[in-house]
């Protein structure tokens, strides 16, 4: 098909409901099933505050970006449909379905139908989009009403007074909705002045326009600006600012470069207008200038360039411009590489918004630390980096009243007496620990409890655990280390080692400059290997069909455990936030830094 082949309004009405419904499913599935995470919890907090005045008391001392507006809508959303995880989230999936809705009637107005199909299908896959749609964040909303505005902003004709006063209360309302939205104000303020006497009538009434939301959002310009980043990237070479669209669909710097050369394609190959060629430069100016100009802030002054979030309102305006292209290729060219981007979008949903693991279950902790009724309790909280406990506070949020939560920093002697039950807990990834976990804390030593996604407990005990072991069954749905193990003699130079199910028959390598001698694992009845020698060091890679291996002990000439052999080892894998957020590898883009793990996402926002 060419490109100048128009599509029936029939077609356009049941392909777009389709791609809505597809776009439910992926931002709708298992919306409810992951606990909140730390940026979440601060804004549920928010939303369940008494009154908008204790909101914003409130919002001064959790929320290190100071923009009021989402959690007052979101005070609303809860106050009809509750705060649960799907609840809140659901507020996040509207705005998310509104997203790819308006990434159509973009397409259309600024170049026909075709592109706007093909854009919104490219926004139904979109993994940055998916992501915080099923978040309790600000982030779905900011899209949305960007969207809302460049759709006002790329209409045909003079804007009437009432679309002029809708697109004021928008761009006061970006303003309010994050710091990041000033960026998004001026962005449109810029296009804004191609076409000036088409689109507003005279330079008088377009600086009327964008002068009123300016002075509305001035006053809460200062709350921005008047406190330290939360969080720091540090500074990034210039490839982190040329990658960022690789989030958008996925892939790396040669598809980024496909995609560039596609959208050429698509710009040039559009019917010459002077309205057709004023959409492409604002596409450009609404993808280029707020990440440029983050990018360039982060240079000169504060390092907080590097978040998908950060930039996740610029994707609309890439995702329209590849569908252009789309629509102006021959068929036989477009389907193929159609189903490419699709299939490269949805590689990365699991590792990004659907894995279990992204975010440490609290809820299910917490539900079982209430079944069990033993008492006073104490939760030790490591944490999963430098910089502050962030899964202290989400803890607290979950964990049953009665239950005292601390970090690891304060966790003491003195400290833990006085509870029935003292627990300790660290974040996994792919089940292995991304903290080391101590060996005890005075009298008091550790074992393995049970595990969650994302999350493994231990529990407090007056005595070791027997041959130093971490708990022989303690890993809940995982097998032990086997009866036998418990019960046998050990002696100095053996090492235990707890791993997760089907502990199969490999070896725990060494580095070629290590003189330490290879361990051998036993399939479901794993028993200590000894070795010759003792004190050679051990670099435990598991090379074989091993699920996770939580810690291993040297074995001391007394029969009790001497400490830990060496650290859990990660074995690499996705990094989505998630991420993520996640946050830190960020969706999609593979030259993303990765300071985080999944169940500990970078401190609330950079502002």
């Amino acid at each position: 098909m060419s490109h100048d082949e128009r599509t029936a309004p029939g077609q356009v009405v049941w392909i777009l409901g389709a791609t809505l419904l597809v776009a439910a499913g992926l931002r709708g599935y298992r919306l409810g099933q992951w606990s909140f995470w730390y940026d979440e919890v601060v804004t549920i907090r928010l939303a369940l505050a008494e009154s908008p005045s204790a909101l914003l008391d409130r919002l001064a001392q959790i929320d290190a970006t100071r923009a009021p507006l989402h959690p007052m809508l979101l005070e609303g959303w809860v106050t009809i449909f509750g705060a649960s995880e799907a609840s809140a989230r659901a507020s996040s999936l509207l705005c998310g379905l509104a997203t790819v809705g308006f990434v159509f009637a973009i397409g259309r107005a600024a170049f026909d139908a075709r592109a706007g199909l093909w854009a919104a299908w490219l926004a139904v896959w979109s993994p940055v989009l998916i992501v915080y749609s099923r978040e309790a964040r600000m982030y779905a909303w900011l899209v949305v009403v960007t969207c809302l505005e460049w759709r006002m902003l790329l209409g045909t004709g003079r804007l009437t007074a009432t679309g002029a006063i809708a697109y004021v209360v928008g761009l006061a309302a970006l303003g309010y909705s994050h710091p990041l939205g000033l960026l998004m104000m001026t962005t449109l303020g810029l296009a804004s002045l191609i076409g000036v006497r088409e689109r507003f009538g005279s330079w008088a009434r377009w600086l009327a326009i964008h002068a009123v939301p300016a002075a509305i959002v001035a006053p809460w310009i200062p709350r921005y600006l008047d406190h330290p980043p939360e969080f720091l990237s540090g500074p990034l070479p210039w490839r982190f600012l040329l990658g960022t669209p690789i989030g958008f669909l996925g892939g790396n710097f040669a598809t980024l470069a496909g995609l560039v050369v596609l959208i050429a394609w698509g710009i040039g190959r559009c019917e010459s207008s002077s309205g057709r060629s004023r959409a492409s430069v604002s596409l450009l100016l609404w993808l280029i200038v707020p990440p440029s100009t983050l990018y360039l802030y982060s240079r000169a002054f504060q390092p907080i360039f590097g978040p998908a979030r950060y930039t996740v309102f610029s994707a609309p305006a890439f995702l329209i411009l590849v569908g252009l292209g789309l629509s102006r290729l021959p068929s036989i060219v477009r389907y193929p590489i159609a189903v490419g981007l699709t299939a490269l979008a949805a590689s990365g949903l699991w590792a990004q918004a659907y894995d279990p693991t992204i975010r440490a279950d609290w809820r299910g902790f917490a539900g079982d630390l209430a079944a069990r009724s033993d008492g006073p309790a104490l939760v030790i909280v490591t944490p999963p980096g430098p910089g502050r406990n962030v899964e202290a506070e989400t803890a607290r949020y979950y964990l049953p009243a009665g239950v005292d939560t601390i970090g690891l920093d304060e966790a003491t002697a003195d400290r833990l007496e006085g509870f029935a039950a003292v627990y300790l807990t660290v974040g996994t990834r792919q089940g292995i620990p991304v903290a080391e976990v101590p060996e005890r804390i005075g009298p008091y030593w550790f074992r393995a409890d049970r595990t969650y996604p994302g999350l493994i407990t231990f529990r407090a005990e007056h005595r070791p655990p027997r041959v130093g072991l971490r708990g022989r069954s303690g890993l809940r749905g995982r097998d032990g280390l086997g009866d036998g193990f418990q019960d046998r003699e050990h002696h100095r130079g053996e090492v235990a080692l707890e791993g997760g199910s089907r502990v199969a028959e490999g070896l725990a390598g060494r580095r070629a400059d290590l003189k330490a001698p290879l361990l051998h694992f036993r399939r479901d009845r794993a028993q200590a290997e000894r070795f010759d020698q003792a004190e050679g060091p051990l670099d435990l890679r598991v090379l074989g069909d091993v699920v996770s291996l939580v810690r291993a002990y040297f074995i001391g000439a007394d029969g009790r455990g001497a400490g830990p052999v060496g650290r859990p080892v990660s074995t690499g894998g996705p990094d989505p936030e998630r991420r993520l957020d996640r946050d830190a590898g960020e969706v999609g883009c593979d030259c993303q830094p990765r300071h985080h793990g999944p169940s500990s996402p970078a401190p609330c926002d950079g502002f």
